[in-house]
């Protein structure tokens, strides 16, 4: 993915299969979206985009990268989506994680989520 491709992904806005993070500080909250796009039609999460659509992006190092990596373990079955850097005029990086979805039932800490629009639900038994 390119800037170009990832300005155009972000006027779209939040919605069912796109979630935007100012951070990776807030991972948790991306795993259960993460969780709920692979129990649906997957998407997209990008960290370093705040909730309006800003692009301010975040500095990404191996530890940030690892930090992602052990949260993304917290999903089960495991999960592999596809996680690339865009690089941004500030010298700031946008994370995007690319979802696949309609895989089966995964769950994020024992708990089964889905996604309703832009916000992410218990899914019902």
């Amino acid at each position: 993915m390119n800037l170009q491709q990832l300005k155009k992904l972000i006027t779209a806005g939040e919605s069912e299969n796109l979630e935007f993070k100012a951070t990776t500080g807030q991972r948790t909250a991306a795993m259960k979206a993460v969780c709920g796009m692979l129990n649906s039609l997957g998407g997209f999460v990008l960290f370093g985009v705040t909730d309006k659509g800003e692009l301010r992006g975040q500095d990404v190092n191996t530890n940030t990268m690892e930090t992602l990596s052990a949260e993304l373990s917290r999903i089960d079955p495991p999960a592999f989506p596809d996680v690339e850097t865009v690089t941004l005029e500030n010298g700031k990086s946008i994370i995007a994680l690319r979802v696949p979805g309609g895989g089966g039932l995964y769950t994020y800490d024992g708990r089964p989520y889905i996604r309703a629009g832009p916000i992410n639900r218990f899914m019902p038994r």
